[in-house]
């Protein structure tokens, strides 16, 4: 299947919502590239509010730690986004796979998540729907964050809220209390998330489970009372305790904070089997360039 006579549709890698994602060739400049498409069962004014809006947004945020959008647009079969292909395994896959990460990988793939945080929040973007299913862990360990369908840049007349018949946006077992109860969003219902991805890497558990999930919140709110484990350092449970505390004032205020409290967790990283099979070191592209900068 060609999309706008250029790219060349080769197998499905996704399927989401309202879309399917494609693994492609772009004919013109012979590289791989992932397509995008709004399925033809939900080409709704919404569906396609939403595609647009995603397009903007990643087109906004230049990062190597976010796909490169390449192209947008509309042909017979519907609209289109062609991103870089990103090479690599979800984090959903990779837990699935060893159930629990060892600690410095928990904490290398937590780093590169808030240094891209760092970047979003800094531009006002808040990406409200973190989750491992939309962390793509790659060949060489770097981190890319996908799925920007959501996301919304506080503040900004030219990205209205989300509202309509879709839902409420996010995944409710990643969500802040806020987030779940008001549907108020900022910089730090994404901390929360990120509280919510660290405790999962490193205890193979979900912080709430999605059976009762409203009658959980109701409850008791932000991390079990239980310990992450006397392998975890004293310094990284109250790091996770402080980003999944319920009250919003009293977690980490910026992502680069978190980034400076997990870098040192960073170190001797063994190889992940089936994911990166070889040991490495812990100086990756943008994690290793923000370690050096001085905030």
């Amino acid at each position: 299947m060609m999309v706008a006579q250029r790219y060349e549709l080769q197998e499905p890698i996704g399927r989401g919502g309202m879309g399917e994602i494609w693994q492609g060739v772009d004919l013109h400049l012979n590289r791989k590239v992932a397509v995008k498409r709004v399925r033809r069962d939900r080409l709704t004014e919404e569906a396609i509010r939403r595609f647009r809006r995603e397009a903007r947004i990643m087109a906004l945020l230049r990062h190597p730690g976010v796909p490169a959008v390449h192209d947008f647009g509309q042909d017979d079969y519907g609209f289109f986004l062609v991103m870089e292909f990103v090479d690599g395994w979800p984090v959903t896959h990779v837990l699935d796979a060893h159930e629990r990460l060892p600690l410095s990988w928990a904490a290398l793939i937590g780093a590169q998540l808030c240094a891209v945080l760092s970047a979003a929040h800094a531009r006002s973007l808040v990406h409200r729907d973190l989750k491992p299913g939309n962390l793509m862990l790659c060949r060489d360990a770097t981190l890319v964050v996908l799925d920007f369908g959501v996301a919304t840049v506080q503040g900004s007349p030219d990205f209205s809220v989300i509202t309509g018949t879709m839902g409420a946006p996010g995944t409710e077992v990643y969500m802040a209390p806020e987030q779940f109860r008001e549907g108020t969003t900022s910089a730090l219902t994404d901390l929360y998330s990120v509280g919510c991805i660290l405790y999962e890497m490193l205890t193979g558990r979900r912080v709430v489970q999605p059976t009762g999930f409203v009658t959980e919140t109701g409850g008791r709110l932000g991390r079990p009372s239980a310990a992450l484990g006397t392998a975890v350092p004293k310094a990284l449970d109250e790091l996770v305790a402080a980003l999944l505390e319920e009250n919003p004032g009293r977690r980490p205020q910026r992502a680069d904070e978190v980034f400076r409290h997990l870098l040192p967790f960073v170190r001797d990283l063994p190889p992940l089997p089936g994911v990166v099979d070889r040991a490495t070191t812990p100086i990756h592209l943008y994690a290793g360039a923000l370690s050096r900068i001085s905030w």
